[in-house]
């Protein structure tokens, strides 16, 4: 009995001592933002300290969201530490189940800081990050003026009158198109698509430099007055992002609630006015709706008021957020409108002639997005996203056309023999390119995220379409009235062009180990991406291109007696592949036109020209993507609010597209007076688009921006970079020479296997003092922009061939007895003494003047002048003097917000 007792007494202590060990056992969590921009900061590191002993320890997710799910009640301290930002430090209660979000503040932000120019990413690869109040004191005109701020950027001054192409680690200009063409821009998550663009008329130099036919994107129609924050990833991007070799821009535009706000802008030769809002539609501001409309007026040249260019941007965008028992949700839709508009016309006073080129540009586009983030659970989050976009571009140019002899051309579409037409002495021609280019996508993808031991792991997986269509009439003249009298071009309908389809999909998992005080952040990833819709005889049918990248990220134990200096050490290599345009894939047949015979008479019924025209497909179709290498290592330093940062980066490209030369040999009649006729035969070279190219780069990008010198209220922020750029060819080249003998062309065709191309270096720096005045409203800022070298140098050939082909279409090798030959002799090309040296451009600074100050309450004015004062010193190039000028170049504006 009382064994029983005891048993009884025993478990009924047991029991009731459960619920007070339970009670010992609690949670916390929350999630862990940006305190001015709201946004998530993932892999954010939390520690709870008791007695001054680490507890436990946490790291942020990737939605900033972190979880502690055994806690001892009691008092605490937490730190939560995040390069780039302020540790938080402070005493917390933790007696039952607690949720509690916290704010960081940013550097800059806890210094009261203004930033007016592109900070240097935290990231895991190197990246500048434009805010919208660097974007303010710049005071754009358009996309483009944003890339001075970048290590090794030059303020340049607005050009509208041609296609304005972006350039990231480049030495110096280039007519590569890969080197603008690899460059993706993604606004609001939706990649910018050009690869269905065939705008551009053959056989005239009207629109030379407007048009941007397989270039990429034409930063022209980009307005800035809607975004809120700019990040240009010079590294190596996230395998997220595909269909690019070189650099990303990622635009994120207004998506809150904001102020009426108004900017009237103007300069030496353009006049802006954009108006903007966020609206918020529910009292509890989980729906918000922005919109805005941008109009630009841009003179080419101020003192031709016959040549502008016009822009026209309107933009309604949707963001809702939803709180589900399951999660988070969240909706976004917009709906864009960019038109653009491109004229040159002849003075009538000058001449009775009615020249003008007209390009027209409308673009509609169409995005939604769905998003569910779950709580608590491996998914992290789920999206859906679609896009539409369709474009009406049109050139029209009208040409008056006199020649000063008899000319012929054919009226044929098909290849053969037949009589041509002779051309008026003078004429009018008229051409039209219609192009509608269509473009569709659909993305699904997923976040997902856990924790094994101590290492937090984010996974990303997901998979694109993208559907690129041409829906335009082409390319719409009459034959017998061409642009060009020696054009060879025929007339093409677009929509006659199959449709581009690319399927891709990726897979990337970012590791993120403390160990100790060290912290350290491995990503890695794989894309691969396969062009749809091809037909049997392109290569790239049924494969697919895998592209695998790679980011490393150490960051050292807090150095000093005070622990205030951070230190992080990066490393990055990964492949990136652009798949070839529409244009590129399908490019306009090739015809030749042989006159035979050509009997002009004075009597216009006694008047014969007979032409053999040869008709070939020009498509190569072993054309493959161009595949860039790139690797890049990186140093950060920071110390209360002053950082330091240097990355070295090299990059490898064998296969970029350019146009590889073939010959032909073409058999005609040579007629003679009497209609009689030998057959002749002319060997010729023609080119197609191919993966002749090879890309070299390499430099060293360096940034300092210290802390705000309280005294003087002025920030020094110091970068630049040295490029080094080789662009030469890869594959042999057959050329032909301009030299007629006896009025007949050459019977060869050499063979030529050098590396032909180019090496260009260049040194810039930027120091930039920018005073921020509070009390009196006022920011001004002073650039001191050197270069302190550009050169330049063609690479080495001797000249010689190494085979040539004859009529017959036999190689013979290129001895050196040719070389005497009279015919073989001027294959050979000739350079002058100089063509091989290096031309180098010595030192020059620029002083640059910006200034913004605040009237009142709701107006900022503000104010710029570039190149106020320079330094150009003299320098000799060939035995010549060079003196180099320049002018400033100055505007204004105001911006209202109420």
């Amino acid at each position: 009995m009382k064994s029983k007792v005891a048993y009884i007494f025993f478990w009924f202590l047991l029991s009731s001592s459960l619920p007070v060990v339970a009670q010992q056992i609690v949670s916390l969590s929350g999630q862990v933002r940006d305190e001015q921009t709201k946004e998530a900061l993932a892999f954010a590191t939390i520690q709870l300290i008791d007695n001054d002993k680490v507890k436990y320890a946490a790291i942020t997710d990737v939605n900033g969201k972190y979880h502690f799910s055994e806690i001892i009640p009691g008092e605490y301290r937490i730190v939560i530490s995040y390069l780039g930002y302020d540790k938080t430090d402070q005493k917390l209660s933790i007696t039952q189940k607690l949720t509690r979000p916290f704010f960081l503040k940013s550097s800059s932000t806890s210094l009261n800081e203004v930033v007016v120019t592109a900070s240097e990413s935290k990231g895991i690869t190197s990246a500048s990050k434009i805010d919208r109040t660097a974007m303010q004191h710049l005071q754009p005109t358009s996309f483009t003026d944003l890339l001075e701020l970048l290590p090794g950027g030059k303020t340049t001054d607005p050009n509208m009158g041609k296609s304005n192409l972006i350039r990231i680690r480049e030495a110096g200009s280039t007519s590569e198109a890969i080197a603008s063409l690899g460059v993706g821009f993604v606004v609001d998550g939706m990649p910018i698509n050009t690869d269905a663009n065939l705008q551009y008329i053959p056989g005239t130099t009207k629109g030379d430099g407007k048009e941007s036919v397989s270039k990429g994107v034409d930063m022209r129609a980009i307005s800035t007055d809607n975004i809120e924050s700019v990040e240009i990833v010079r590294g190596i991007p996230s395998v997220s992002y595909g269909n690019l070799t070189g650099g990303l821009v990622v635009i994120k535009r207004k998506n809150t609630e904001t102020p009426f706000s108004a900017r009237f802008k103007a300069d030496q030769v353009s006049k802006l006015i954009s108006i903007g809002k966020g609206i918020k539609l529910t009292h509890s501001g989980n729906d918000i709706l922005n919109a805005d409309l941008n109009y630009l007026d841009s003179k080419v040249d101020p003192r031709d008021s016959r040549e502008n260019y016009k822009r026209l941007t309107a933009s309604l965008r949707w963001n809702a957020v939803r709180q589900m028992q399951q999660g988070g949700m969240e909706w976004n839709a917009s709906v864009d409108y960019t038109g653009s508009f491109d004229n040159v016309k002849r003075d009538k006073d000058i001449t009775i002639k009615e020249d003008k080129y007209k390009s027209s540009y409308d673009q509609y586009r169409l995005n939604g997005g769905w998003q569910w983030k779950p709580d608590q659970s491996f998914i992290k989050a789920v999206r859906a996203e679609a896009s539409l976009s369709q474009s009406f571009d049109r050139i029209e140019e009208v040409k008056s056309v006199a020649i000063d002899r008899p000319m012929g051309i054919p009226n044929s579409l098909e290849e053969g023999e037949r009589d041509g037409l002779y051309l008026p002495y003078s004429y009018i021609a008229n051409m039209v390119v219609d192009g509608k280019p269509l473009y569709a996508r659909v993305k699904l993808s997923g976040d997902f995220g856990f924790k094994w031991g101590q290492s937090t792991h984010a996974i990303k997986a997901g998979v694109e379409w993208n559907y690129d269509k041409n829906l335009g009439d082409g390319r719409v003249y009459d034959l017998t009235r061409p642009l060009n009298p020696a054009t060879t071009s025929r007339p093409r309908k677009y929509s006659d062009i199959p449709a581009g389809e690319r399927l891709s999909f990726y897979l990337e998992e970012g590791i993120k180990l403390p160990v100790g005080a060290h912290r350290f952040q491995l990503v890695a990833g794989v894309i691969g991406t396969s062009m749809l819709n091809l037909s049997e005889q392109f290569s790239m049918k049924g494969k697919v291109y895998i592209d695998p990248r790679f980011n490393f990220q150490w960051q050292l134990p807090a150095l000093g007696a005070n622990e205030d200096w951070d230190m992080e050490i990066s490393a990055g290599i990964g492949w990136l592949s652009k798949m070839p345009t529409l244009a590129q894939m399908y490019p306009d047949m090739k015809y030749i036109d042989i006159v035979q015979l050509n009997y002009y008479h004075t009597d216009p019924d006694l008047r014969r020209i007979n032409v053999m025209t040869y008709k070939w497909d020009n498509t190569n179709f072993a054309l493959e993507p161009a595949r860039n290498r790139k690797w890049e290592v990186r140093w950060s330093l920071s110390h209360k609010g002053n950082n330091f940062s240097v990355t070295y980066f090299e990059e490898k490209m064998n296969n970029a597209f350019r146009d590889m030369s073939y010959y032909r040999t073409l058999n005609y009649k040579k007629y003679e007076a009497d209609m009689s006729y030998t057959p002749d035969t002319l060997i010729n070279t023609y080119t197609k688009v191919g993966n002749g190219t090879r890309v070299r780069k390499q430099g060293v990008e360096f940034q300092f921006s210290s802390k705000r010198i309280d005294l003087l209220k002025t920030k020094i922020t110091v970068n630049g970079a040295w490029f080094r750029t080789i662009y030469s060819t890869r594959d042999p080249q057959y050329k032909e020479s301009s030299i007629l003998l006896n009025g007949e062309q050459l019977k060869y065709v050499g063979l030529y296997d050098w590396e032909d191309g180019t090496e260009q270096q260049r040194f810039n720096t930027r120091f930039m003092f920018d005073t921020y005045l509070p009390k009196l409203g006022l920011i001004f800022s002073t650039t001191a922009e050197c270069t302190w070298f550009t050169n330049s140098r063609n690479l080495w050939n001797d000249g010689v061939p190494v085979s040539y082909v004859n009529k017959r279409g036999i190689i013979s090798e290129f001895t050196a007895a040719d070389a005497t030959d009279m015919q073989l002799q001027h294959l050979i090309n000739r350079y002058s003494s100089t063509y091989f040296n290096k031309e180098t451009v010595p030192f020059a600074m620029d002083i640059n003047l910006k200034a913004t100050k605040k009237i009142g309450k709701y107006m900022d004015v503000s104010l710029f002048v570039n190149r106020i004062l320079n330094v150009y010193p003299e320098y000799t190039r060939n035995d010549q003097l060079i003196r180099r000028t320049s002018s400033p170049y100055f505007g204004m504006e105001a911006n209202l917000t109420f």
